[in-house]
């Protein structure tokens, strides 16, 4: 019952203020202008450039030498022979003569020849007196299988009679105006000349011969001479 009369007494004395009239909230709503700041300028970004890597060593190839192209020169051929070849060796070819003595000075007196019906002789005469001749050896070649030191020459024919001596000397007789001896239209023998030794000590010399021919040697005195005879037939 004192609960309930307390509770009227206090809504007594809040009714007055209860009917007082409620202030008028005024709500304001202030703008505020801001103004925007520009927007940073876009840069891109640089593009990432790779550096290449650093080249490797490679050794520079040694060059290969290429063979060497052929050349539009052709190669000299050597002369074909004019001469008819031997079918089969000749029994003459070969044949060596030998005689005279050594240890003794000769000087040469002469060079020359003559014909014969049978035969071409060939005279080399000294110019000193003397019981015997100068050593010599004479021997019968094939010309193109024996060449002269400096080389084949075809003048001299199939074959030669080669004649060296020694201890022979020219001082007196003009061997360049005299040889070569060329014999006219002989069937045997195509020329007389020197054979080039290239020795102080011997004087060489060459019959030239058309075919492979039996020959002779002879030993004379009073004069002194070294005679050889090329033989004509088979």
């Amino acid at each position: 019952m004192k609960r309930l009369t307390v509770l009227a007494l206090i809504l007594i004395l809040l009714l007055p203020a209860c009917s007082q009239p409620t202030p008028e909230v005024i709500e304001e709503t202030v703008v505020v202008y801001v103004t925007p700041q520009p927007l940073p300028t876009y840069t891109p970004y640089p593009t990432y450039t790779p550096v290449p890597p650093a080249p490797t060593y490679t050794p520079y190839p040694t060059p290969t030498p290429r063979p060497e192209a052929p050349t539009s020169t052709p190669t000299p051929q050597p002369p074909t022979p004019t001469n008819t070849p031997l079918p089969t060796p000749s029994a003459y070819l070969g044949v060596t003569r030998q005689g005279g003595k050594l240890g003794a000075i000769w000087n040469l007196a002469d060079v020359r020849y003559h014909l014969h019906p049978d035969r071409l002789r060939v005279v080399w005469e000294m110019a000193e007196p003397g019981d015997h001749v100068p050593f010599f050896e004479a021997v019968q070649v094939d010309n193109a299988a024996e060449p002269f030191p400096l080389g084949h020459d075809l003048s001299w024919g199939v074959a030669r009679i080669d004649l060296v001596m020694s201890d022979v000397y020219a001082y007196d007789f003009p061997l360049g105006r005299r040889l070569p001896i060329t014999p006219p239209d002989n069937p045997l023998v195509t020329r007389i000349g020197l054979y080039p030794t290239f020795s102080d000590a011997h004087l060489g010399f060459s019959i030239g011969l058309k075919k492979p021919s039996l020959y002779e040697v002879y030993e004379l005195t009073d004069p002194v001479r070294i005679v050889i005879d090329v033989l004509q037939g088979d």
